[in-house]
């Protein structure tokens, strides 16, 4: 019977190993859905209100634009009036109609609506980081859910292993070769794995429920995510990135363009200085008895700023401090990014050599385990002993597929900092 045992746990053994050298696998029925990374980004895409919210204010800002195109031509009015005169022989009435014509010259002169057109393709740089945060949200849930399940499969194979050693314990105790003290550490250990079964058990669901919520899937429809290989990744630090990828990143297009914005504001000072030109004509029913009759009226005319008392000027300096802010602004993100790009190419190279690292520690522990065992089989070593060497195989075991989740997780993060998106959504094909 223990050799019979001894083979089941070695091919279960052997599985794992190549689970861990090959890919992050997810436990899942046929019956459930299974969805792709890709799938899930497109799906949160499509149902994330902030996105919506973005696109209506995009449309907001081109009526915005429309509108200050519309106000380069003359703005038409009209009025009309009656009125008395009340004079010491006597009294009459007029009563007229009018066309008004005012053209702010200033805006048509300096272009202004250029201000809302900078300010909207600010907003598109602001939806275009708002959807790679959904991308890093969704990506980021998804390796937890393969994460989780990856690690439930291991701890599900170290509860079948200690549930037949405590079958064997117990035909040995009634045997009367063994103590009772021995089953019962065998049962603590194996509540502790029950335990931390529970916990991935949790992270998963969690994982998964908060995915459903942000593709809108129905919450009573069940679903499981497919594997993704690592083997993928390993070419990634062979790659140059464009030069240009600090200036095309989102986060440095929104405080481009904002700085752009606020430069192109002082149009509208300008164009605050130049001349409103006004025509009109209209049309007077004069009832004066001594006058002429009625009579129509033509005239032309400009307001023209004179003097504001420094205002122009203060104003002009304003939009210079807050542009030089801004552009000090862009230069902090730019070495944030930097700085960030630095650290993850770190971990990254770091989490590959603790993976090989914890490759020979497993075969280490490994060995260690079955000595552990063949020892207390031979009665060269207490239960406990035995109990203590899975325990570290175990322990071995989760670490090197959370070290794999987190290397994942660093390519895929400088992915998402260099907004290479399109190689996360091709990370499974």
């Amino acid at each position: 019977m223990v050799k019979q045992l001894n083979f089941s746990i070695l091919k279960h053994l052997v599985l794992t190993v190549i689970f861990v050298s090959g890919n992050l696998f997810p436990g899942h029925s046929d019956a459930q859905t299974v969805l792709k990374l890709n799938d899930c980004i497109q799906l949160a895409i499509q149902n994330s209100y902030q996105l919506q919210a973005d696109s209506l204010l995009s449309e907001s800002l081109q009526m915005i634009v429309k509108q200050e195109h519309s106000a380069y031509n003359p703005q038409i009015s009209g009025s009309a009036g009656i009125s008395g005169l009340f004079l010491s022989p006597y009294t009459f009435g007029q009563h007229y109609l009018q066309a008004i014509a005012d053209w702010d010259l200033g805006r048509f002169w300096y272009k202004t609506a250029d201000v809302q057109q900078k300010q909207t393709e600010q907003q598109e740089a602001i939806t275009n980081q708002n959807r790679l945060e959904i991308t890093g949200v969704i990506t980021g849930l998804y390796l937890d859910v393969l994460q989780n399940q990856l690690e439930q499969q291991i701890l599900k194979l170290k509860i079948e292993y200690l549930s037949k050693h405590i079958d064997i314990l117990t035909i040995l105790w009634k045997a009367g070769t063994i103590e009772q003290l021995d089953i019962l550490q065998t049962q603590s250990s194996l509540n502790s794995v029950k335990e931390e079964l529970m916990k991935k058990t949790l992270g998963a669901e969690q994982a998964k429920y908060a995915i459903s919520r942000l593709i809108g899937l129905d919450l009573q429809e069940q679903f499981t995510v497919a594997p993704i290989s690592t083997e993928l990744l390993s070419s990634l630090e062979t790659e140059r990135l464009p030069e240009t990828w600090l200036e095309n990143h989102p986060q440095t297009q929104v405080l481009m363009k904002e700085y752009e914005k606020e430069l192109l504001m002082k149009k509208d000072v300008q164009a605050s200085y130049l001349p409103h030109i006004q025509a009109f004509s209209g049309y007077t029913f004069d009832g004066d008895p001594t006058g002429d009759g009625n009579y129509v009226l033509l005239g032309l005319g400009a307001t023209i700023p004179i003097y504001s008392w420094g205002n122009k000027d203060y104003k002009l300096r304003e939009i210079d401090f807050t542009a030089e802010a801004i552009q000090n602004q862009k230069k902090n993100a730019e070495r944030n990014l930097t700085i960030r790009y630095g650290q993850l190419q770190q971990q990254i190279q770091k989490y590959k050599a603790l993976i090989d690292f914890q490759q020979e520690k497993i075969a280490t522990d490994r060995e260690a385990a079955n000595v552990a065992e063949m020892n207390y089989q031979v009665g060269l070593a207490t239960n406990l002993d035995f109990l203590l060497a899975q325990q570290k195989l175990l322990e071995s075991e989760l670490n090197i597929h959370a070290l794999h989740n987190q290397y994942v997780k660093s390519v895929v993060a400088l992915w998402l900092l260099t907004d290479q998106t399109e190689k996360i959504k091709n990370i499974q094909q």
